[in-house]
């Protein structure tokens, strides 16, 4: 593993009863980069990202983020880190600002609210119940609050499910602006274009195995029955029948 990666995780197993939804899955993330988790559903993707954020414990092996320790030091990440929540139902009947000042109470670092309202275009809809906002305000709404800590890590849940393409773009400019920032993202998608573009890299999974992981135009180079897009790349390890992978 590389000492200079904020995400370390080593041969990590999690167990739901007989399920074994994780299976022995290495890799790592470094500081800044945008990377993706494509699978199909059941694969083991959103066990993996709660894994990462604190939100559930490894049975076996080990999760490093940040310096932190996930079995001994979840509680000291939970500054550091947060997670898309893939629903605004805790804050449809609040204002955008009251939102915001609800989630940045449950954290000791602090973001200026204006200076995020603005960051997210968010300034004109402060006092707008959150309910009554178009869904791209809304997923929107949700990052901001992913960030009202000032996280040095966001994971993101399929955050584009329902937008249509000019909210996406919208969506994926902002998260451009968090790289900038020096943020490090890793996201979970079923849209491949958006995969393919985006990310810096991609890991596949399937049936709690991490099948491949590159960058999307390495994976698709060198994909042995040819194609050009990370569909095909999907198609051939997250529903064919290849074999996990260490990285």
């Amino acid at each position: 593993m590389d000492k200079g990666a904020v995400i370390q995780v080593n041969q990590v197993s999690k167990y739901f009863g007989a399920n074994h939804a994780i299976k022995q899955v290495s890799f790592q993330v470094g500081q800044g980069e945008l990377f993706g988790i494509i699978g199909k559903s059941g694969s083991g993707k959103t066990t993996l990202l709660e894994l990462l954020s604190g939100q559930r414990m490894p049975d076996g092996g080990s999760v490093n983020v940040l310096g932190f320790d996930m079995l001994s030091e979840a509680e000291k990440l939970k500054e550091h880190v947060n997670f898309f929540m893939q629903t605004t139902t805790l804050v449809d009947k609040m204002t955008v600002r009251e939102a915001l000042e609800m989630f940045q109470g449950f954290y000791k670092r602090k973001v200026d609210i204006d200076v995020i309202l603005k960051q997210f275009g968010l300034t004109t809809y402060a006092d707008k119940i959150v309910k009554h906002l178009s869904g791209g305000l809304r997923q929107r709404t949700t990052l901001a609050i992913a960030v009202i800590n000032d996280p040095a890590i966001v994971y993101l849940d399929e955050p584009t499910t329902g937008l249509d393409s000019q909210a996406k773009r919208e969506y994926w400019s902002i998260l451009a602006a968090l790289r900038l920032q020096g943020k490090t993202i890793v996201i979970i998608s079923h849209d491949m274009t958006e995969i393919q573009y985006c990310c810096d890299r991609v890991g596949v999974m399937k049936d709690g195995n991490l099948v491949v992981c590159n960058s999307p135009m390495t994976l698709i180079d060198e994909l042995p029955h040819g194609g050009l897009t990370m569909e095909a790349v999907y198609m051939e390890y997250a529903v064919g029948s290849r074999g996990g992978v260490e990285v």
